[in-house]
């Protein structure tokens, strides 16, 4: 190991992490290369995560396996320095630059803890936290601790106040997206209660099972102690979309008679051209009958509506374009009006993502 200055990040709160060096550089495939768009003398930054699999190495919401040599601890930022090998490109842990982590405000993450940092490192990715509350995931789990545990505390309040699709309200989708842990420190501060709430849920959770016996429980506190990590990125992105002067939630809309939804909702900023710009509303979920579904809603002066649908399955497909009519119909009856709807079966195609600038430094040019 190597503990000389140039081998050495100091973090904040003048704690030393120690870059172990030694041993072949991290392999990256190639599928995930080119969505990172890396290059040689690329630098990146990186957040060690415990999974249930063990410790991996996220870079903007993608896995990479950390080798066994390499020691970390979980909620570490690390850089990797991309460099051509003889198959193809890897990455080699390297001091961080200079301008290190950019927060909102435009200052340096000098001050903040590795943990804190690690959080404005990474955009949202909310796939550990619908895993958890999907019912072929790890849902099961999650009742059966809420039963053990009496069935009175946060989760079971959480699980409980969980609405129906089949009879899914505007005011329970924003008592659902106040309960999503987006606001739980400002509920704290304002008085409110949060004992629905899914990150006071989740970190019960973590608090409980991390004091039982080690066993079984263990991957279940891992992937509680994750989903929060996912939350509280997603406040990350939010506060720092407002000093953008974008508006941006990333948050899970739970259902008790269906899969947990992905939902995103973004305004970008007023400008003197255009003072009412469009909200964009992403959905994301994976069902039985439905297959994997996305749906892109553009709304534009409030009420006129562009709707896209991706659909894997060509059934769910087929049922949504013949059911254009009526979902025409239904909005109409709430004061919208459906421009347009576009119905493809297939994936929904990759699109840059709202959460993270790349001006705050998520990957730099060293070949200089």
């Amino acid at each position: 190991m190597l503990t000389g200055p140039d081998a050495i990040a100091q973090l904040a709160g003048g704690k030393v992490m120690p870059i172990y060096l030694e041993g072949r550089l991290i392999p990256v495939q190639n599928d995930i290369s080119r969505e990172l768009g890396l290059s040689a003398n690329q630098v990146v930054r990186a957040v060690i995560e415990q999974r249930p699999e063990g410790l991996i190495i996220l870079i903007n919401g993608r896995p990479v396996d950390l080798p066994k040599q390499l020691l970390f601890r979980p909620g570490d930022v690390i850089w990797l320095k991309a460099f051509e090998s003889p198959k193809g490109l890897a990455l080699q842990v390297t001091p961080p630059p200079a301008s290190a982590v950019t927060i909102p405000g435009g200052s340096t993450g000098q001050g903040l803890s590795p943990m804190v940092a690690s959080l404005f490192a990474q955009p949202a990715s909310f796939g550990g936290l619908l895993s958890l509350f999907s019912s072929t995931g790890g849902l099961a789990s999650l009742t059966s601790y809420a039963q053990a545990s009496g069935g009175l505390g946060p989760l079971s309040l959480f699980l409980q106040s969980s609405p129906s699709m089949a009879r899914l309200t505007g005011e329970q989708v924003k008592a659902s997206m106040l309960r999503s842990g987006l606001f739980t420190e400002a509920r704290l501060l304002a008085g409110q209660s949060v004992k629905s709430d899914v990150k006071v849920a989740l970190r019960e959770i973590a608090l409980r099972l991390a004091q039982a016996p080690r066993g079984t429980a263990d991957s279940l506190r891992q992937a509680a102690e994750s989903a929060v990590r996912e939350l509280e990125s997603s406040q990350a992105d939010s506060l720092q979309a407002s000093t953008n002067r974008e508006f941006l939630l990333n948050f899970m809309l739970p259902f008790r008679d269906a899969e947990p939804v992905y939902v995103s909702i973004h305004r970008p900023p007023r400008s003197q051209e255009d003072q009412e710009p469009p909200i964009t509303v992403n959905l994301h979920t994976v069902s039985e009958t439905l297959g994997e579904v996305w749906m892109k809603t553009v709304v534009r002066q409030k009420s006129l509506l562009e709707i896209t649908m991706w659909a894997v399955q060509a059934d769910t497909a087929s049922r949504a374009e013949k059911a254009r009519a009526e979902l025409s119909a239904e909005l109409e009856s709430a004061g919208l009006s459906m421009t347009s709807l576009a119905v493809f079966h297939g994936r929904r195609p990759e699109e840059p993502s709202q959460s993270r600038v790349v001006e705050h430094g998520a990957v730099f040019d060293q070949s200089a």
